[in-house]
């Protein structure tokens, strides 16, 4: 924000700790990176991202991979509130299909560099495609729990 913004530090300071609070993390201002858990680490990059300008859309990849469930849960409603509230829009990747089931309503597949397949939830869940229901068999299980 110094050297792209060029914000005087009290500025900066006060951006920061708004940045902090909106994705989560206020209580880890005094933190070091190493102090940080995953799901923080995440969070702190999405505000990295805010803190320079009008952001219009994040690619995230493999947004929770590696993280516990509540903090998957917390990763996937900051996403939300984000296209939601801030009207930012977003594309994941992932192979984690329940992840893109709750946050997205268009789905591409892509097998040996090609795209197999390009549709919404309907046409996910009706598709004659294998290497599509295939994948996304996990989906059906998360969804009949």
């Amino acid at each position: 924000m110094r050297e792209i913004l060029k914000l005087p530090d009290e500025e900066i300071y006060r951006r920061v700790r708004e940045l902090l609070h909106r994705v989560g993390v206020e209580d880890a201002e005094e933190l070091m990176p190493e102090e940080l858990s995953g799901g923080m680490h995440r969070r702190v990059a999405i505000a990295r991202a805010l803190a320079v300008g009008k952001t219009k859309m994040f690619l995230y990849d493999e947004p929770t991979a590696g993280l516990d469930p509540i903090n998957s849960q917390r990763i996937m409603s900051l996403i939300e509130d984000l296209a939601d509230k801030e009207n930012i829009g977003f594309m994941i990747i992932t192979h984690v299909v329940y992840v893109a089931w709750q946050l997205c309503n268009r789905f591409i597949f892509v097998k040996d560099g090609s795209i197999i397949f390009d549709g919404n939830k309907k046409e996910l869940i009706s598709t004659d495609i294998p290497a599509v229901k295939d994948f996304i068999k996990e989906l059906f299980f998360k969804v009949s729990e």
